[in-house]
């Protein structure tokens, strides 16, 4: 082990010994279990949000023209878990949200967990059929949505809450929601160990599973990615080296993904509260936006997919702007090219980072920055300690020897209790000890894991995971269609593109369009296939009967 990974180790036991704000104790879980937590960290979330409100008059949030301080949030946040209240929404019951980016999901999602309610969050670029699935499986007693995704749900009958300035008679007006309710907190006991989100991710088979986390399980998160920054920041001081926390009271963060995903929602919106960082929330995504609130705003970090650090890069308008105040540019959903990690490093004052964890762990896992990430490109990066194990398993659960290809296992109070409503896909992956099959195929390579590939059939463009059964199940609905595999090959600026194969009945005549419009009104836009090929012959199969993707694969990118 050399000098900086023992003053690593060295650091991260003097942070969690008896007295330091990261100290740790044992406790045994609810199955018997004995495992260890954090000692200082809040009960639940509603706790932890106060703790964002002694942040006071400092400025929080950030979108186009609104802006919040620390303590207006949290009033905002204590009157919708007040209004809730009133409309008959108990501790457990399930809340939707459905929406762009905008601040009234961040209330709602204070509001929410911080009455002990469970918050789900759906994807804002489903189709209806979609929302309506993940609205009917979670059991939600109430949806609060922008105009635009409460549109096409009128089957749902539960009350709907629009974030809409405009009038609209089939909905209740958010602000009208709120209004004249307390701006303090309702008093609810709500334990560590109550649910808090339940959040949906693409399954290598199906529909979507609903991901159902704990209130241990989300502050487990932040309180491992402070401790993550404090380890290397006070590592780097001792070795004489610039040091640059990943989140601090002086920091502004870039909000430039979907608050749908753990990314947006944990990373950029979560850990703020902790540490007192403002939040620059973007509606959408655009490069050339996004450099002009660099600028404007002094943007110190930004946690996106790759492809987005990718594309500021490679903006024109670039060099126009002063990005002098970047001093991270975070990524995670998927890993850079070496290549990249190296150019950003050269053309940014801001030091490159990559992360790795899923929906399932609460985002948590490993973590890449600075030297290391430069130094190790293709690597995931060193495991978040103090609550996180890591290690590589055969199919029967066995550690393999370091240096051995297998698939990723995780441990940490951040996982998930399980799958909501779906025992039996809880029990696949994870054992009665808390560990986690991630899906993911890797290795260790000293404390740097690599992961190599996916055993699920997923694939992940632009940070967006697609389940390719899904996709094969939504185009074997169109009655011309005999045969159909959905795959996915490399695509320099997503990480990977969706491609179809299909093979039609005698006698069809299917076009491309037809294909993309039979798709549009059951899938998202982003699981819809890029590349559709229609084959002149059954496609090609393994022994197994299943089709044989590599060959497909291999076709598609030598076309």
């Amino acid at each position: 082990m050399n000098d900086s990974n023992k003053l690593f180790d060295q650091i991260s036991k003097e942070l969690t010994q008896p007295g330091q704000l990261f100290e740790t104790r044992e406790y045994t879980n609810q199955d018997g279990y004995l495992n260890i937590e954090y000692a200082n960290f809040p009960d639940n979330l509603k706790k932890y949000f106060d703790v964002g409100a002694m942040h006071g008059d400092k400025e929080f949030l950030v979108f186009e023209d609104e802006r919040y301080t620390y303590d207006q949030a949290t009033k905002i946040a204590a009157k919708v878990g007040n209004a809730l209240i009133e409309n008959g929404i108990q501790k457990g019951d399930r809340v939707a949200i459905c929406m762009q980016n905008n601040p009234e999901f961040m209330f709602a999602y204070m509001g929410i967990v911080g009455i002990g309610a469970v918050c789900v969050p759906l994807n804002s670029w489903w189709v209806p059929s979609e929302v309506i699935y993940g609205i009917e499986h979670s059991q939600a007693k109430l949806l609060i949505g922008d105009q635009k995704r409460l549109q096409g749900l009128e089957s749902i009958q539960i009350p709907k809450i629009v974030t809409s300035y405009t009038p609209d008679d089939n909905f209740v007006n958010f602000r009208e929601f709120i209004k004249d309710k307390s701006e303090e907190w309702s008093d609810i006991e709500i334990s560590r160990d109550d649910n808090a989100t339940i959040y949906y991710t693409s399954g290598s088979t199906g529909k979507p599973k609903g991901v159902l986390s704990s209130h241990r399980g989300i502050l487990s998160s932040m309180f491992s990615w402070a401790f993550m920054s404090t380890v290397l920041n006070e590592r780097e001081k001792r070795l004489g080296k610039d040091s640059t926390p990943l989140a601090d009271s002086n920091s502004s963060i870039l909000l430039c993904v979907p608050l749908f995903h753990a990314t947006g929602s944990h990373v950029a919106f979560l850990l703020s509260v902790l540490v007192g960082r403002k939040v620059v929330m973007m509606k959408k995504w655009d490069a050339g936006e996004a450099l002009k609130l660099i600028n404007d705003e002094k943007i110190s970090d930004i946690t996106g997919v790759p492809t987005q650090s990718w594309e500021l890069l490679n903006h024109p308008d670039k060099d126009k702007y002063d990005l002098s105040s970047l001093k991270t540019l975070g990524g995670g959903g998927g890993p850079r090219p070496a290549e990249h990690v190296k150019l950003l490093d050269e053309n940014f004052k801001g030091r490159p980072g990559i992360g790795y964890g899923l929906t399932e762990t609460n985002a948590l896992g490993t973590l890449g920055s600075g030297d290391e990430y430069i130094n190790h490109p293709s690597s995931a990066g060193r495991v978040v300690p103090p609550l996180t194990e890591i290690k590589i398993i055969d199919d029967d659960w066995n550690e393999l020897p370091e240096g051995s290809i297998g698939e990723v296992a995780i441990k940490s109070q951040s996982n998930m209790k399980g799958y909501w409503r779906n025992e039996a896909a809880t029990e696949e992956c994870m054992n009665e000890e808390g560990w986690f099959k991630s899906g993911d195929l890797g290795k260790f390579d000293g404390p740097f894991l690599y992961i190599l590939d996916r055993l699920k059939d997923m694939v992940i463009r632009g940070g967006e995971n697609i389940a390719c059964p899904e996709v094969e199940g939504a185009i074997y609905e169109h009655q011309d269609v005999l045969e159909a595999s959905v795959f996915g090959i490399p695509d320099e600026r997503l990480g990977e593109i969706l491609c179809t194969s299909i093979y039609l009945k005698k006698g069809s005549k299917v076009s491309e369009e037809d294909i993309r419009k039979f798709l549009s009104d059951k899938l998202a836009a982003f699981k819809i296939p890029a590349v559709i090929d229609f084959s002149e012959k059954p496609l090609p199969k393994l022994a197994s009967g299943k089709f044989d993707k590599p060959t497909l694969r291999e076709v598609f990118q030598n076309k």
